[in-house]
């Protein structure tokens, strides 16, 4: 759903003006009569757009789903091999194409309909998690089957994420994209809140593929959503540039707005450096507590009710929220201090509460660098700045798992967390030294 501003908006752009090549030069195809207006003001303002609404809920079901795959891969990838390198190894490779492809996945969002690319995605990563189910359940399963079909959602992730981080402004306009980032962190994190749970009981009682089976079928809310809401028609688009040409412009935006690149390198960083925790918290439980699936699941939960309490607080003043940069090093500072307690505590207790404190703070930064990124670049390039954006924070990631999983052969799990965040400290200051602007936002 698209509110009146944004609506007006697309009529107003000019296809020639834009070299004919944006699909953001769209006309609305309906407009509800009973949409309210929705402006900042209020927790849960962007769940007054019908739109955002219907997608919301399917992704709750959906974002469940994948939790409950996350624990499951991870414990069946250490059950395989009982290594922590391999287990960085392949989440390197299920993130690699992230790396690679974002950028045309950029290119693809902006030139066609993005929930014609998220119905595409959503159902081809539906029946690729069917398969890991079925291999699962017949013990056909072995650490390159996980790696292939790892690899082959990561290709469709690669296209999925810059239309996903794109729709959302589709649907809510420019006045409550905070507040609907923090919501769709609310639900991602209240998910992962219960996903963990249930995953490491059926885990412990059923196996692995049942959590496959499930998370396929929750992909079908997404589509169920996606075929519910009503947004605008992308008119026909004659393109007289390549990819590459394309890509070029975004980069050349950004190359001209230095601030902007700064804050984007610096989510580069937090995909390298602090994102890899989650995939050595089974480590942690194995050698660390000496735990299984279960405690697994508890931290994992612990770092979701963090996460869910940063997300409500968010949502609630992401409409008075003006200056965002000191907030976003209020919360890297928070994380950082959680981080550091996590990699040198040996008591159960004291890592939930310290994993509470780094997801909740990680939600906080993350939410408002999304906010500032889509909120300072032009509709045109959106869909591409974003592929951008998904490159920062998601693509670096398989960079960062593998180095992760390198250091904690060596030398444990705790060091590896311990040294990541230390340079994460130091690689940020030296960006905010060198880039003052960045205090502009």
């Amino acid at each position: 759903m698209v509110n009146d501003d944004a609506s007006r908006k697309y009529e107003s752009i000019d296809a020639e003006a834009l070299n004919n090549t944006s699909p953001t030069n769209l006309k609305p195809e309906i407009i509800p009569d009973n949409e309210k207006p929705a402006g900042p003001g209020g927790t849960f303002s962007a769940l007054r757009h019908r739109n955002f609404r219907i997608f919301w809920i399917g992704a709750l079901i959906s974002n469940l789903g994948g939790w409950m795959q996350v624990v499951a891969q991870n414990w069946l990838i250490l059950s395989l091999t009982g290594s922590p390198f391999l287990l960085g190894l392949v989440n390197f490779i299920a993130n690699l194409p992230m790396l690679l492809l974002s950028l045309v996945g950029g290119v693809v969002a902006d030139r066609n309909s993005r929930k014609t690319v998220l119905l595409i995605t959503q159902n081809i990563m539906a029946l690729l998690m069917l398969l890991m189910a079925v291999l699962s359940l017949f013990n056909f399963i072995n650490i390159w089957l996980v790696i292939i079909i790892a690899l082959a959602i990561g290709i469709v992730q690669a296209f999925n994420s810059p239309a996903y981080q794109t729709i959302m402004l589709d649907m809510v306009g420019k006045k409550d994209i905070m507040n609907a980032i923090a919501l769709n962190s609310f639900q991602f994190n209240l998910t992962r809140i219960v996903g963990p749970g249930i995953a490491g009981i059926l885990v412990s009682v059923v196996g692995v593929a049942a959590c496959f089976f499930l998370n396929s079928l929750s992909f079908m809310a997404v589509v169920a959503a996606l075929l519910l809401v009503r947004l605008p028609t992308p008119a026909p688009i004659i393109v007289k540039r390549s990819v590459l040409q394309e890509i070029q412009e975004s980069l050349g935006y950004l190359k001209r707005n230095v601030e902007l690149s700064g804050l984007l390198v610096i989510a580069s960083l937090f995909s390298f450096f602090v994102f890899p925790y989650l995939t050595l918290l089974p480590v942690f439980v194995q050698k660390v507590f000496k735990g299984g699936p279960k405690d697994y699941g508890i931290l994992l939960s612990a770092v979701g009710v963090g996460a869910l309490l940063s997300a409500l607080l968010v949502a609630n003043i992401s409409g008075r929220l003006r200056r965002k940069t000191p907030f976003m090093n209020w919360g890297m500072l928070i994380m950082v201090c959680g981080l550091l307690l996590f990699s040198l505590s040996t008591n159960f207790i004291l890592t939930m509460i310290a994993l509470a404190f780094a997801g909740g703070a990680m939600v906080a930064v993350n939410t408002t660098m999304n906010t500032i990124v889509q909120s300072n670049v032009p509709d045109e390039l959106r869909g591409r700045i974003l592929s951008v954006w998904t490159l920062c924070t998601m693509g670096f990631m398989p960079l960062g798992n593998l180095q992760s999983g390198i250091v904690a052969e060596q030398w444990g799990a705790p060091f590896s967390i311990f040294l990541n965040t230390i340079l994460f400290v130091l690689l940020t200051g030296l960006i905010h030294l060198l880039i003052p602007k960045l205090r502009q936002f």
